[in-house]
């Protein structure tokens, strides 16, 4: 069963012959040929989105229309208690066999993973563990408690922020936001050149001075 929008393919009275929807994402990468260097340089740029394609079948031919209105455009996608972001573009046109309508559907859907039910955190040890397979980009939420500020590390880049006024701050590492209901707070945070991100596995935590409540969401990652 996988559900799409909110609704699941039982409540559509849906099948998917493979529910195989388990791919790894392409990485895009430049490849720079230098001469006199054997081989290659190559960057890494990003992964791409995913495309796969899913032959269903339709046990009730009274919900046709209700299934193409469901599977037409972009909305959550659940499937094992994970959740990604999927898109159904192309067209679908389900063919009559013997009692039943068959029809060949592909979707595109985002690169990684992340878990159904997601909300903060705290971490109130030194190590924070991102139980997924490839690194993340959380939301990190900062709460003041007797400081005006908290100077922390996280593996090797270090961060400090200033709460001025404010309780706490959201640092949105994927959108590379920082804000405080609503407002921009980037000036506030102090930081090289990369939002904080976890690797799989174990990542060290450290509090160089001043204190806050650590807060982490979206920390767990799959690809």
């Amino acid at each position: 069963m996988f559900v799409f929008k909110g609704i699941s393919s039982d409540d559509m009275e849906v099948i998917a012959e493979e529910e195989n929807f388990v791919a790894k994402a392409r990485q895009r990468y430049n490849q720079i040929e230098i001469d006199g260097r054997n081989g290659a340089l190559f960057e890494e740029l990003g992964y791409s989105t995913v495309d796969r394609p899913i032959k269903i079948a339709i046990l009730n031919n009274n919900k046709i229309d209700y299934i193409l209105k469901w599977l037409d455009g972009e909305g959550d996608f659940i499937y094992k208690n994970r959740i990604t972001k999927a898109r159904f573009y192309n067209e679908v046109e389900p063919n009559r066999t013997s009692s039943i309508f068959v029809a060949e559907v592909s979707f595109n859907r985002d690169p990684f993973w992340y878990k159904l039910k997601d909300s903060f955190i705290t971490i109130n040890t030194d190590i924070i563990i991102n139980e997924g397979t490839i690194y993340s980009e959380p939301v990190l939420r900062l709460e003041k408690k007797d400081s005006n500020y908290v100077d922390f590390s996280i593996n090797e880049e270090r961060y400090k922020y200033t709460f001025n006024e404010d309780s706490y701050v959201e640092i949105d590492s994927s959108e590379g936001a920082t804000v405080y209901e609503g407002f921009n707070r980037s000036r506030q945070l102090e930081m090289g050149y990369i939002f904080p991100t976890l690797k799989s596995g174990k990542n060290k935590l450290i509090i160089n001075s001043g204190d806050a409540i650590f807060k982490f969401k979206r920390k767990d990652r799959w690809l």
